[in-house]
């Protein structure tokens, strides 16, 4: 029989004074607001489900039977039997109710941090504390157990794996909600797919959207900024056909350096009208950019798009380093369930470097002297590294945590909390790399 003071007495040594209970002490604040109609287990609290959910992730431990014997070695007297079944915690995963607190978690933890972490757009002039998100897909390796059966075969699934459809807060840095779907389904058919929920951040008033030309579908986004003043920048598809251009004034502002042109196009799959920039950036590649939003100024609308390329590195941070990259169950329920448990684990990480070191990371001073060391040699790099000379008093901000910040939490989550403690340890690992 399961013993349940067994897995009461791990939790209190994950937690009890610990920098993983003072990383969860937010987490433990949001849960007491949210109140489902009905427990959702027994055995499993949703505190302690969520809490080795997030140790999970920071471990990067992609096998529960992994993480349940690591568990197993925290217990000395656990000779024979672990401290939790791993079919209690895999149904957990599986279960729709876990899935609804979870949903209302991170939309609290959301709320949250955005109030909390550091504005990195508040001096971009014409934002105008306007919601700037940017969307990008990625793939996810089925679970172990999983059998995939692709159209070709007569199933479903998609080839390349779980299709994960991120949502990230430019102005805070981080991956805040994702829509998965097993299926083999294109990205626009995602994105429609997510904007009939109703919790959909694309039903936000006044968004600034930077997208992939996968979703540049005119007539969707034509829709959006009728409705709730929505806009999108994007890059230019080859198969757009322009039924006419009309030159527009570009202003003498530092913001517009590099730009060579700004026109307003019509298009022929869309009754309004949009914007074609033409840019040049620092290292000398050209772009051509399209949006629907003439309210920016050219130089702001590339530099934004500049940022969707830089925040594929938060990508790499929740993908490969939250463990995220491989599925942890079958069901589409435990694939959403894990995406919005990495949501959560990325949140409480970069609230806690807010509070411990009261904001320092988002100066990171070793990522920020490498990155001024790549803005040295333009020429060499890919066009996602290039800043433009007036954004640099603006925006000192890198996006992706480095790896050696992570080993913290991920080696020093039993270690008991204190101030001394990120001080002396963490903070070190921000200024120089070992």
């Amino acid at each position: 029989m399961f013993d349940k003071n067994r897995l009461t007495n791990l939790m209190q040594t994950l937690t009890e004074q610990t920098v993983l209970g003072d990383l969860l002490a937010p987490l433990q604040r949001v849960l007491s607001r949210v109140r489902p109609a009905k427990a959702p287990g027994r055995v499993l609290s949703s505190e302690a489900f969520m809490s080795l959910g997030v140790l999970r992730h920071l471990q990067g431990t992609s096998a529960l039977r992994e993480q349940i014997q690591q568990l197993l070695h925290l217990d000395v007297s656990a000779v024979e039997r672990p401290p939790l079944a791993r079919s209690t915690w895999s149904d957990a995963l599986a279960s729709k109710e876990r899935q609804g607190v979870l949903r209302a978690v991170v939309a609290e933890w959301r709320a949250e941090a955005a109030g909390v972490l550091p504005d990195r757009l508040a001096e971009l002039p014409g934002l105008a504390g306007r919601p700037v998100r940017a969307l990008d897909g990625t793939d996810q390796q089925e679970s172990a157990h999983d059998r995939r059966c692709t159209p070709k075969q007569g199933g479903e699934d998609n080839p390349k794996g779980h299709a994960l459809l991120a949502f990230q807060n430019l102005r805070i840095g981080v991956i805040d909600d994702v829509l998965t779907d097993t299926r083999s389904r294109h990205e626009m058919q995602l994105l429609r797919d997510y904007d009939q929920r109703s919790d959909a951040l694309t039903r936000e008033r006044r968004t600034v959207w930077v997208a992939d030309r996968a979703v540049v579908n005119a007539p969707f986004w034509d829709a959006k900024k009728r409705a709730l003043k929505v806009t999108v920048i994007t890059r230019m598809k080859k198969n757009l056909c322009v039924d006419s251009t009309e030159g527009l004034p570009i202003a003498e502002h530092p913001c517009n350096e590099g730009v060579l042109s700004d026109l307003l196009i019509r298009l022929t799959s869309s009754k309004e009208e949009w914007r074609l920039i033409r840019y040049r950036t620092p290292g000398g590649t050209e772009l051509e950019l399209l949006s629907n939003d003439f309210s920016l100024l050219p130089g702001v609308v590339a530099f934004l798009y500049g940022r969707r390329w830089e925040q594929e590195k938060t990508h790499d941070n929740w993908k490969n380093d939250f463990a995220v990259a491989k599925a942890w169950g079958q069901s589409p329920v435990a694939i959403a369930n894990q995406a919005d448990l990495a949501i959560i684990t990325t949140l409480l990480v970069h609230r806690m470097l807010a509070r411990c070191l009261k904001g320092e990371p988002a100066g990171d001073e070793k990522a920020l002297r490498k990155q001024d060391r790549r803005q040295q040699g333009l020429a060499d790099q890919a066009v996602g590294t290039e800043r433009p000379a007036w954004s640099a008093p603006l925006y000192r901000y890198t996006s992706k945590l480095s790896r050696q910040v992570l080993r913290f939490f991920k080696l020093a989550f039993l270690q008991p909390a204190s101030p001394q403690l990120y001080e002396t340890q963490l903070r070190p690992l921000l200024m120089a790399y070992l």
